[in-house]
């Protein structure tokens, strides 16, 4: 028996290659049939799923979908998978093993919800080591220290995976460099102080008093040359704004029946803005926009009659209040919790 193993381009030409299969993606669009041996049962149902694709920009795309678990997701067919890897800007893209071993993990840290409720122990896995930096995204995307209680600090860090001579630069709003320090560094997780420290006084002078941080978008990177040579650099980016705070939605726990009722709104804001004033369920769906209107600084308020924007009363169960707000400092939304209940009108 002679075996021809024909590959296009050549074998030469071909730096890093991995095995899987089908096809989901060639030049941009969903592939419904590769004419490649798989069974109807392996790709019609819908299923725990993975996936590898690259975009236009060479940019790799490491996919998971859940599945199997009625009430949070019954995953994808195989097309419905391939439509998705299009819209996330897949140029190439083939599928991976699925089932129960459609697992996506980064630092020790699984990421999504395998459909054994835990690890699957599995032969072949495909694993990317990752060299020089590493700066998780910040713990408050947008940090409002006003002192409600709410995105009050900030929590920055970085990782270095070997010995590394590492530039730590935090950059305020205004674009000037407001904390930077440089040096060595062994392997590990290392925080960042936020708000900076101020710098320490001149000798025989008291302390500065501490500053509340420039209100705007800050820029947090890390610089790292590693023992190997090897040079490489995080940025991470998040926004200082207190224009709102001290939302209170009172009682926490509303009736609503068929006679009037109201659930009082009130929250501060410390500069004008475009305010969006929401009720939406645990899933994010908004039943009812109570409040669309520029407002100025101060205290301000609005109210909730149980209702949905056709006028019936919503159902009984978890709601969530949201008020957003919109200006030059960007944008920022405050949360708080709402029971309803419903309790029939009295004749």
């Amino acid at each position: 028996m002679t075996l021809r193993l024909i590959l296009q381009p050549a074998w030469p030409t071909v730096a890093d290659a991995i095995g899987g299969g089908p096809v989901l993606v060639r030049d941009g669009k969903p592939i419904f049939r590769a004419d490649e041996t798989f069974s109807t049962q392996q790709l019609a149902p819908r299923a725990p799923r993975s996936a590898i694709g690259q975009r236009a920009n060479g940019d790799v795309l490491l996919v998971t979908t859940d599945g199997r678990q009625p009430g949070y997701s019954i995953g994808m067919t195989n097309f419905e998978f391939a439509l998705a890897m299009v819209r996330l800007g897949a140029l190439q893209a083939m599928a991976l093993d699925s089932g129960g071993s459609s697992t996506l993990a980064f630092d020790g840290n699984v990421l999504n919800s395998p459909s054994d409720g835990k690890e699957r122990a599995v032969s072949t896995a495909l694993m990317l080591q990752y060299f020089g930096v590493y700066a998780p995204s910040p713990l408050e995307p947008v940090v409002s220290p006003n002192g409600d209680g709410v995105a009050d600090a900030q929590k920055l860090s970085f990782k270095v995976v070997r010995p590394s001579n590492v530039t730590v630069t935090l950059m305020a709003p205004d674009g000037t460099v407001a904390a930077q320090e440089t040096g060595a560094r062994s392997s590990g997780t290392y925080g960042v102080a936020f708000p900076p420290s101020p710098a320490p006084p001149l000798e025989g002078q008291p302390p500065a008093p501490a500053q509340p941080p420039a209100e705007g978008r800050w820029t947090f990177t890390v610089s790292a040359t590693d023992d190997q040579g090897l040079a490489s650099t995080a940025t991470q980016r998040f926004s200082v704004n207190s224009t709102l705070g001290f939302l209170r939605v009172t009682p926490s726990r509303f009736s609503v029946r068929s006679a009037r009722a109201s659930a009082p709104i009130r929250w501060t804001q410390s500069r004008p803005a475009r305010v969006k004033v929401t009720i939406e369920t645990r899933e994010g769906i908004v039943v009812r926009t109570v409040l669309s209107s520029t407002l100025q600084a101060g205290e301000q308020s609005a109210s909730w009659d149980g209702r949905r924007a056709n006028g019936k009363l919503v159902g009984p169960g978890q709601y969530i209040v949201r008020v957003g707000a919109t200006n030059e400092l960007g944008q920022v939304s405050l949360t708080r919790p709402l029971t309803v209940r419903r309790v029939a009108s009295k004749r």
